[in-house]
């Protein structure tokens, strides 16, 4: 990814935010940028504390915060390096808290784990939300993820948040010394038009010459254009899924990707431009970790 000046990492002293912890002291080290990790207290469970004893208490509520303090120094001290890490505590709903010093402290990359705390497998809901609004790269961090990334998979439509998601991915190879398999998923037009009789267009001869010239496509789109990444030589491949999040995910998991990077917008179809569906379908089912980046302002 470009060059980093500053980064947040959300914690909330699971074994999976440890491993978004030692992420981001790995690339705000390997970028010389600054890091700040923040918890959220959510703002309910301290309501609901002070509605059990019948008063809102400050005493309470400094003693839960100090109590926070203290285990953040207790869980930095198990992360190498982050121990000098700045710490900001606030009191407010997570995602609003989260994106609040995301803003304060001008980050360029927000960093999360995957799952948070008493969730499943899958992405967690504060994670999944954070990616549906952060206007700033996100990297969702898997429990299991640890040391530089070895393979990484970008998604590609084609569309200007793509590309940015390939330099992003690009960059982030040369760092780690990653091989980069970039990928285009399609739904081919022959299977859309469903109300249609089977036509010539769909032999076997013609699907080899769409695919051919989708492949070529994605090896232009893919052309290097930055000196930092030029070095990098990505795969390419084209995949047929008519399912734009799930062909992501079940290419990600047959090559064995540790990361996946994407657009949160792109140009699949109109819902997927309004609400980042597909994005959001494969932070949700990501079999590794994954950076969302955002369309640029």
């Amino acid at each position: 990814m470009d060059s980093l000046k500053s980064l947040v990492v959300g914690v909330d002293f699971t074994d999976g935010s440890k491993s978004a912890l030692a992420e981001a002291v790995r690339i705000a080290g390997w970028n010389r940028a600054a890091l700040r990790a923040v918890h959220v207290v959510e703002s309910l469970v301290l309501a609901d504390l002070e509605e059990a004893i019948g008063t809102a208490d400050p005493a309470l509520r400094e003693n839960v915060l100090e109590d926070t303090r203290k285990a953040w120094r207790e869980f930095a001290a198990t992360v190498p390096g982050s121990e000098s890490v700045e710490f900001d505590l606030r009191i407010d709903q997570p995602i609003e808290g989260v994106a609040a010093s995301v803003e304060a402290f001008r980050a360029d990359l927000l960093v999360m784990g995957l799952q948070g705390t008493g969730e499943g497998s899958g992405a967690g809901t504060v994670a999944t939300h954070a990616v549906r609004r952060s206007r700033v790269k996100t990297m969702l961090v898997r429990e299991d993820h640890a040391g530089p990334f070895r393979r990484i998979v970008v998604a590609v439509d084609f569309s200007p948040t793509s590309r940015d998601a390939l330099f992003a991915a690009m960059r982030l190879a040369a760092q780690d010394g990653a091989e980069v398999h970039a990928v285009h998923v399609f739904n081919p037009p022959w299977l859309r038009l469903h109300y249609r009789s089977a036509t010539p267009q769909a032999t076997s001869d013609y699907r080899k010459q769409f695919m051919d010239a989708l492949s070529r496509r994605l090896e232009s789109f893919c052309a290097p254009d930055d000196p930092e990444t030029r070095w990098v030589k990505p795969s390419f491949h084209v995949f047929e899924n008519r399912n734009h999040g799930h062909g992501i995910v079940e290419f990600a998991i047959a090559n064995g990707a540790d990361l996946v990077v994407l657009g949160t917008r792109g140009r699949a179809n109109l819902r997927d431009f309004f609400l980042g569906s597909t994005a959001e379908r494969v932070v949700r089912n990501a079999p590794c970790s994954v950076l969302a980046v955002p369309p640029s302002a």
